[in-house]
């Protein structure tokens, strides 16, 4: 866990003031909890806190058995939370029963659903079928698998059958909507679904979460979101997703709709709190665990090992660069930055990059994603040609069409830099912008920032204290690789995160089975 900051104590300090009480155990246990939260953890049990916690009055502590507590500390049973990540766990729960039990819309029909499965069975996978049948079902389902298992795939053929079992007499169009925590993942899945539904006529609105759900910059209370004008609704990237988020999409989706959430569980989970994807996929997902792509079978089997927590079948097979960390001077080599005497071409540049990128487990600090794309990027322009370098959009602006995430080209000369460039999000010609939107540099992604992503061949550095980010970010680094990746970093870093987990704890899970509704 991560070392105290002082929010953890000014915390601890100021419930205890309100408690009328001194005690260094309780303020101890109170600061650890706030620590926990800061560090994604939804609930921390009791032998993690200490026997400090028991210290505390219960004008500080309630009992979890209402939605809204009026303490700033809530016990459920050994499980202590922050009020807030009660609350958001409690309605996350609330939603997700009145979803599981609800029927299905009754503007579809289920045997004409059967029927059209039925009759195309034999172009899908067993678990696909299973995935496909399930998200009628059940108005919220849950898709899960790595690269290359069909998600997409299978989300298409879901919106094929869906649409072949409206009822004749709603004569209604499909209403579709995909979503995903960034533009670019809503955009790209968009196109997949159009390009395998096209000659459904479908119109497919892509979005990100947040202008799905009208949430604002600083985020909407609870109870106040408007529900969704739709009749499916797939998320994809659901792993991205946090607590706070979740909240609010369970709580848009009517009972007229269909939820389908789409991810990778065992990728990183969310920056800010919560693994619930993983959990609620464990609990009732339908999983899609086989391959159908050939490109590289390794990286495949490496990416398995690493889930499995094999660190001796991981390094039998890695294709392993070193234990120390490469200059930003080795860096910049190897990955062959555009550097022309004329302005380069933005299309082939950008493809050039897309097949080439460096990976970082952190963001922060002289080996951190920041500090190597700023040192990449001056000596590019110490050059004194025309260059061209990755930039990542870090706001939505719908009004260009530029997503959070999505990837463009910056292109100067010497110090000067002149334009940028953005490819179409239905197009793909690269679009010129004089002012564009901010961005940062990105011949550098953290593995956080990389999800969603896919490149011919990476080279991930996974710097002295990688290991805080355990299995799921050298999982997530070695997903991202379509044909090659290289591993850069100590045996031992890796090998401890190997062995580890960086799952955020929370008591959604046991809830759940302690109320029947897990299957």
């Amino acid at each position: 866990m991560t070392e105290f900051q002082p929010l953890d104590r000014i915390f601890a300090d100021k419930i205890l003031k309100k408690a009328g009480m001194r005690s260094e155990a309780a303020a101890l246990a109170a600061a650890r909890l706030m620590q926990g939260a800061r560090a994604g953890h939804l609930c921390l049990d009791r032998e993690e806190l200490g026997p400090g916690i028991e210290l505390l009055p219960s004008s500080i502590i309630s009992e979890g058995n209402t939605l809204f507590p009026k303490a700033p500390i809530v016990r459920d049973g050994d499980r202590y939370y922050l009020q807030k990540n009660w609350v958001y766990e409690s309605y996350i729960l609330e939603h997700t029963l009145r979803l599981r039990k609800s029927s299905p819309p009754l503007i579809f029909d289920k045997s004409l659903f059967e029927k059209s499965l039925f009759s195309k069975s034999s172009a899908l996978l067993p678990c696909q079928a299973a995935a496909i049948r399930t998200s009628l079902n059940q108005p919220l389902s849950i898709i899960c698998g790595g690269p290359g298992t069909g998600k997409t795939y299978t989300a298409a053929h879901l919106v094929k059958f869906l649409f072949a079992a409206l009822k004749r007499e709603e004569k209604k169009e499909l209403r579709v909507c995909v979503a995903a925590p960034t533009g670019k993942a809503a955009s790209h899945l968009q196109t997949k679904l159009m390009e395998k539904t096209f000659d459904l006529n479908l119109q497919i609105e892509a979005s990100t979460l947040h202008r799905l759900l009208k949430l604002g910059p600083r985020g909407n209370r609870l109870f106040a979101t408007p529900s969704i004008d739709a009749d499916l609704v797939v998320v994809d990237e659901a792993s991205m997703v946090d607590v706070p988020l979740l909240a609010h999409l369970l709580e848009a989706i009517g009972e007229d709709t269909l939820l389908v959430l789409v991810g990778d569980p065992d990728q990183l989970p969310p920056v800010d709190s919560g693994s619930l994807f993983s959990e609620m996929g464990s609990l009732f997902g339908v999983h899609l665990s086989q391959c159908v792509r050939t490109e590289n079978q390794s990286l495949q089997q490496l990416a398995e090992a690493v889930k499995q927590g094999d660190a001796e079948r991981f390094f039998a097979q890695i294709d392993y660069e070193g234990s120390e960390i490469l200059s930003p001077e080795e860096l910049y080599s190897k990955i062959d930055p555009v550097l022309s005497p004329i302005q380069p071409d933005p299309s082939v540049s950008l493809e050039k990059y897309n097949r080439y990128r460096i990976l970082n487990s952190i963001r922060q600090g002289p080996q951190g994603s920041n500090a190597i794309n700023q040192q990449i990027f001056q000596k590019l322009k110490g050059r004194g040609k025309w260059w061209a370098a990755p930039i990542l959009a870090t706001v939505n602006d719908s009004f260009s069409e530029i997503y959070n995430g999505m990837s463009g080209l910056l292109i100067g000369q010497g110090q000067r830099t002149l334009e940028a460039y953005f490819p179409d999000p239905f197009t793909g010609e690269m679009r010129r912008f004089s002012s564009p939107p901010p961005y940062e540099i990105a011949f550098c992604l953290s593995v956080h920032k990389a999800q969603g992503s896919e490149f011919e061949e990476t080279i991930a550095l996974f710097p002295e204290g990688s290991e805080n980010f355990g299995r799921e970010s050298l999982y997530t680094a070695l997903t991202r690789a379509k044909n090659k990746i290289s591993i850069c970093g100590q045996k031992e870093t890796l090998q401890k995160m190997i062995l580890s987990s960086s799952r955020m704890r929370s008591g959604f899970s046991k809830r759940l089975r302690s109320l029947g509704a897990a299957g």
